[in-house]
């Protein structure tokens, strides 16, 4: 791969230093197995930034396989960039850059297994939290959005602290991939303690959780969504878990102070 940043050096413009990269032109060339409509915007989405570092090269070459490649079944792809030097415009280099792609196979799900769930043993109910039917294109974007389901229910349980791994295994032969997703669900947490700065009482009132319950992210994402409802659940401004791993209890604070009325 051609390392392009050796190649630049400082262009003084009108007393300024050209700093940044910016694509002028993408091209796409090889066995890309992709539609002109999903290139184009591949394309435009690499020339909307500006890039720094000395492995900018190799950060789009990744970038290129998973949002271009992966997120489409091409998991096996394989990509090489070469690139080609244009005149400094706007105090930033400008480039050409060329991505030679071999797509490989494109695989479908085959299923999805799991393994170290103790809390939710039925794999039914973990399966369904996955809308993606055995045999639809194995998607990673898709995948990992429904991680963040998976996730969503164990802490509806209390598990504040669970993590998720998907592995997936390929079937060169079927073309199909098997997702094996391995869980951690650590320690359930219990509610040591509650406050809630600069609320009114009304807003005590409809808080549901008590200290000595279990913790539950949906019960709180529901009070939050009715009183402050353009707020993300886990929004560290307004929203506090103070973690004791060793007793397994979470002391909760609420900060009303900057809501806008």
């Amino acid at each position: 791969m051609l390392r392009a940043m050796l190649a630049l050096a400082p262009t003084a413009m009108a007393g300024q230093i050209a700093t940044g990269i910016h694509l002028q032109e993408v091209h796409f060339t090889g066995d890309t197995r992709l539609d002109g409509v999903h290139l184009k915007k591949c394309a435009s989405d690499l020339k909307s930034q500006i890039y720094e570092g000395a492995n900018w090269t190799d950060d789009l070459v990744g970038r290129v396989q998973m949002q271009c490649l992966v997120d489409k079944g091409y998991f096996k792809a394989a990509v090489k960039a070469s690139t080609q030097q244009l005149p400094d415009t706007n105090y930033t280099h400008q480039f050409v850059i060329t991505f030679d792609i071999d797509s490989g196979p494109r695989y479908r799900l085959g299923r999805i297994t799991f393994k170290g769930n103790h809390a939710i043993s039925d794999t039914k109910a973990m399966r369904d939290l996955f809308p993606i039917k055995d045999g639809d294109i194995l998607d990673r974007k898709a995948i990992a959005k429904r991680l963040e389901n998976l996730r969503y229910a164990y802490e509806e349980l209390g598990y504040i602290n669970f993590t998720s791994i998907p592995s997936p295994t390929f079937d060169d032969a079927t073309r199909l991939g098997v997702l094996e997703v391995d869980v951690d669900e650590g320690k359930k947490f219990y509610i040591s303690s509650i406050d809630i700065l600069g609320a009114d009482s009304q807003v005590l009132k409809d808080m549901p959780l008590k200290p000595g319950q279990v913790y539950n992210l949906r019960v709180v994402d529901q009070f939050l969504r009715k009183h402050l409802p353009d707020v993300a659940v886990n929004d560290p401004t307004i929203q506090q878990r103070l973690l004791d791993e060793r007793k397994g209890t979470v002391a909760l604070t609420f900060d009303f102070r900057t809501r806008t009325n």
